[in-house]
């Protein structure tokens, strides 16, 4: 691995740490766990007395290995001692991260003859003669499945099924905090692409949209196409979020580097779930093809396919004014690959292609990586403005709103805006919801001030 590629944190722990009163020596303390590899996050102080003080300092390290022997370091010093490791993310996924709640009390008789039988007969046979008030009488309306067969988690490969299940249930903790939609998480055994698919389409009924999320490449196009074609309303997060939120960083990067997108020569390396989305929201957006490298000849040929044209990493990299890689491969561009003025963006985890400041130093105009460029600016608002406007399908015109929906949401200064920003999602949104009425793929009407954010 080249030397400008640094090991990022992957694990984290909060080690609990008492350091007697002296000045110095919780910069020594911090000085062990930086030659211990550990990236500081939040310090809290827990108690503070006469001669000695106890913090709580959250670390992440590349390798776990590291953690016991920066532990025993600490200790070392004799003027600090480690008191407790604690791993706050198990802690926090214990029991799971999202549950199912009520929205009524059920106290009497009376309000279980409500919520249940018998009044609930009634309920069900208005929906049997008019199956379009489900959507009235029923969660469906907001309600998203989030489906995984496990096959390509994150960056960890396949680690099937029931590995999901916390990135689902994460999926549904955003989705039900930043856009008050309500998340199921479906793990899937990975059937063949049409098994998988006709598994899915049996439950979509209860669904008012289905998102699917780390399903490997070639599959996913497989399911998803499958999908579409029986009339269910689908996206991949993997690749349409994502090539969204990349669209729109791609925006801000060149108006940041001061190249007008309609005369950059643009180009993608990687060509899997997410890169072929990327390259294919691109296309659109431009009007016109893009550059595309991939080692896999499948990939090449579905992006020629989709009118790219195919290209070498050199041929990229020593013509193209911007660059998106989603590669999975670290340290993939040197710097020396790097012309003056170029705009990157590296977009790997955990690790990209090459690091943001190695980018800068080479030369690049502006250089991102996936840490900045999340996509979950992207799924919150096109779940609820699809869900809002009963979207009948996902189409290229709905992706672009929503990318522009992001670049009219970025402070002055910054690539993209903070994913935890609520306003970002409430734009998305609207924008979603209005573009489906105007392509013709929404079953009902939003108000004129649908999410219409006028706190400013």
């Amino acid at each position: 691995m080249p030397d400008s590629v640094e090991p990022r944190p992957t694990v984290l722990r909060t080690f609990r740490v008492r350091t007697s009163n002296h000045i110095g020596v919780l910069a020594r303390v911090l000085a062990v766990l930086a030659e211990h590899g550990a990236s500081v996050g939040d310090l809290r102080t827990i108690f503070m007395g006469p001669l000695s003080r106890i913090r709580d300092i959250e670390l992440g390290f590349a390798d776990p290995a590291d953690i016991e022997p920066a532990a025993r370091a600490i200790d070392a010093t004799g003027e600090a001692h480690v008191l407790e490791i604690r791993d706050e993310v198990l802690d926090l996924h214990a029991g799971g991260k999202v549950e199912v709640r009520s929205r009524y009390p059920i106290t009497s008789d009376a309000d279980l003859r409500r919520v249940y039988t018998p009044g609930v007969g009634e309920v069900a046979r208005r929906i049997a003669a008019e199956p379009e008030l489900a959507d009235h009488y029923t969660l469906r309306a907001n309600t998203v499945a989030i489906v995984s067969d496990g096959t390509a988690i994150l960056g960890l490969g396949n680690l099937g099924p029931l590995a999901s299940l916390p990135i689902l249930e994460g999926k549904a903790a955003i989705l039900a905090e930043l856009a008050g939609v309500s998340g199921v998480p479906l793990a899937v055994d990975p059937l063949a692409p049409a098994e998988l698919a006709a598994a899915v389409a049996a439950v979509a009924r209860g669904f008012g949209l289905v998102q699917l999320e780390d399903i490997a490449a070639p599959r996913c196009f497989e399911v998803e196409a499958e999908l579409r074609r029986r009339g269910i309303p689908v996206f991949h997060d993997d690749q349409h979020g994502t090539a969204a939120v990349v669209l729109a960083a791609v925006i801000g990067a060149a108006n940041a580097g001061e190249k007008q997108l309609a005369n950059a020569r643009v180009g993608c390396l990687g060509l899997g779930a997410a890169g072929s989305a990327i390259a294919g929201a691109l296309m659109a957006y431009l009007g016109r093809p893009v550059l595309g490298a991939d080692i896999d000849e499948g990939a090449l040929k579905r992006f020629t396919a989709a009118g790219g044209i195919p290209a070498t990493l050199a041929e990229v990299m020593g013509t193209c004014d911007l660059v998106v890689a989603t590669t999975g491969k670290p340290g993939l561009i040197t710097p020396e690959m790097v012309r003056p003025g170029q705009v990157i963006l590296a977009l790997s985890n955990p690790v990209p292609e090459i690091e943001r400041d190695a980018a800068l130093a080479a030369g690049a105009a502006v250089a991102t990586d996936g840490r900045a460029t999340n996509n979950m600016l992207a799924f919150p608002g096109l779940c609820r403005g699809g869900l809002d406007c009963g979207i009948r399908q996902f189409e290229a015109p709905i992706f672009r709103a929503a990318a522009e929906a992001i670049v009219a949401s970025v402070p002055a200064g910054q690539l993209l805006p903070a994913p935890l920003d609520r306003s970002v999602h409430r734009r998305v949104a609207r924008a979603v919801a209005l573009a489906a009425e105007r392509e013709g793929l929404a079953t009902r009407e939003v108000p004129p001030d649908y999410m219409l954010d006028t706190r400013g």
